[in-house]
């Protein structure tokens, strides 16, 4: 309440006009001070049944109840006073709500019935300071009072002291100052004069100008200062347009990612197949050194097993391209009559073979790599999807708390509107029962009157004929 109130004054300014219409930090401190009001409502039952177990303990004399009976009273009538300080309060407060149905005319009735309240409660709360000084100088006298209690009651009583000079102070300035706050507030547009007759012809503008002014003000000195340390303008556009295009693209990037999975598939193939076949060709190369290597051992052995004769060098010249035919690969056989050229059976099994299991192999590398493409697709699917769900449930559970929140601040809500409500139906029924007691008492005062005027109507009656009759 009092931040409220300094907010409320901060918020006021010397060069500018302020209506009841205009001031709209007044409304926060209206709730406030009802939040107040309604919290010493609830505390006032537990007040009053204290001071009544006061009174029933055996220590408490007479006096002393008396007293606490006088306190007792009084707390009850500053709390009423409260109550009605609170609903003028409101109703001033709402004047700058724009659904407020109040006419303007009723402004200086409010802030009289304001002052007249202020006056009660500065009444009221000297009261409760005299009758609680009375009670707590009874108390100190009994020997079971304790340094703690005088101690917390002369806290209390200075407390009420300051809060009745304050309380003082208040109903002071609202008396001096009421014809001030019951004017017409004038106000004029450029080149016409302050009015504040109603019925005075001129222009008037609306006191929403000085708001704007202010506002106009405050912007005119923001752009004085100096920028806070951000990211560039341009930056920042690039950052966005990409974040944009990035989004708005995801399913042609998620279409070019399976086309280079496609791709890098394929790659992975003709990489497996020309390992395979730079392997088989390493094998036959390392097969054929050897054979080269062995034949060119066998022509060694034969040169010089060789004589100088001709028939030797014959000879020598037939196993010299034998050894060639041999190299490459074909079986050449010599004789008087000529030469026959024939393959080798040999070679042509081993490269069937080979080629057999180089197809076989081939074929199990492929399937086996487009399992994997397959199984790395389904995974990367997978994965986007459990991120999707993952975002879900995060912004599930932060729905989640934010409802179980309002739900508790329902719940609170409920529960406070329960207890004013009882506490206002308390302070009905009492008020009921008071009133109930004061037309008893007023109907038997009535009726007590009437039999005393039938009383007298009947002397009279008897008086009158005994006169006539000494006549």
């Amino acid at each position: 309440m009092e931040l409220a109130f300094r907010t409320f004054c901060d918020s006021l300014k010397d060069d500018a006009l302020t209506t009841l219409e205009t001031a709209s930090g007044l409304q926060e401190f209206a709730i406030q001070f009802k939040r107040y009001t309604s919290y010493a409502s609830k505390l006032l039952p537990y007040q009053l049944i204290s001071i009544e177990e006061e009174c029933s303990v055996s220590s408490c004399t007479a006096t002393l109840a008396a007293k606490n009976m006088e306190l007792h009273g009084s707390l009850q009538k500053l709390t009423s006073v409260f109550s009605k300080v609170d609903t003028y309060v409101g109703v001033i407060a709402a004047q700058s709500i724009k659904s407020c149905n109040h006419p303007r005319s009723n402004q200086s009735l409010f802030f009289h019935h304001i002052s007249v309240s202020l006056d009660s409660l500065h009444t009221v709360l000297k009261e409760v300071c005299t009758h609680y000084n009375a009670k707590v100088s009874l108390e100190h006298q009994l020997p079971t009072a304790t340094q703690k209690l005088k101690t917390t009651d002369e806290c209390v009583i200075s407390a009420l002291v300051s809060l009745g000079k304050c309380a003082g102070k208040f109903a002071n300035f609202m008396k001096t100052n009421l014809d001030f706050f019951s004017a017409t507030a004038g106000y004029r547009t450029r080149g016409s004069s302050i009015s504040t007759n109603e019925s005075a012809e001129g222009p008037k503008s609306n006191p929403a100008v000085s708001t704007f002014r202010q506002r106009a003000a405050n912007y005119m000195a923001s752009l004085g200062r100096p920028c806070p340390e951000s990211v560039p303008y341009s930056v920042a556009v690039d950052n966005r347009r990409t974040l944009l295009s990035s989004t708005e693209s995801r399913d042609s990037l998620a279409q070019q990612v399976t086309t280079f999975q496609k791709k890098t598939s394929k790659l992975e193939q003709e990489k497996e197949y020309w390992m395979l076949e730079s392997q088989l060709l390493q094998m036959k190369y390392e097969k054929e050194m050897k054979k080269v290597s062995d034949l060119e051992k066998q022509a060694g052995r034969l040169q010089a097993s060789l004589t100088g004769s001709i028939e030797d060098n014959l000879d020598k010249q037939t196993v010299l391209e034998h050894v060639n035919d041999k190299v490459q690969g074909v079986a050449v056989n010599t004789s008087v009559l000529g030469k026959l050229e024939t393959t080798s059976q040999e070679a042509s099994d081993a490269d069937t073979r080979e080629q057999l299991i180089k197809n076989h192999f081939t074929h199990r590398i492929n399937e086996m790599t487009s399992q994997l493409q397959a199984a790395d697709s389904k995974a990367v699917s997978f994965h986007a999807e459990c991120r999707a769900l993952h975002k879900r449930l995060s912004l599930a559970e932060k729905s989640k708390s934010n409802t179980q929140e309002e739900l508790q601040i329902a719940h609170k809500t409920i529960a406070q509107l329960r207890d004013e409500l009882q506490t206002t139906m308390k302070n009905y029924d009492h008020q009921l029962s008071m009133m109930s007691e004061h037309l008893a008492s007023m109907n038997e005062k009535i009726i007590e009157q009437k039999d005393e005027i039938d009383d007298l109507r009947h002397k009279l009656s008897i008086k009158g004929p005994k006169k006539g009759k000494g006549k």
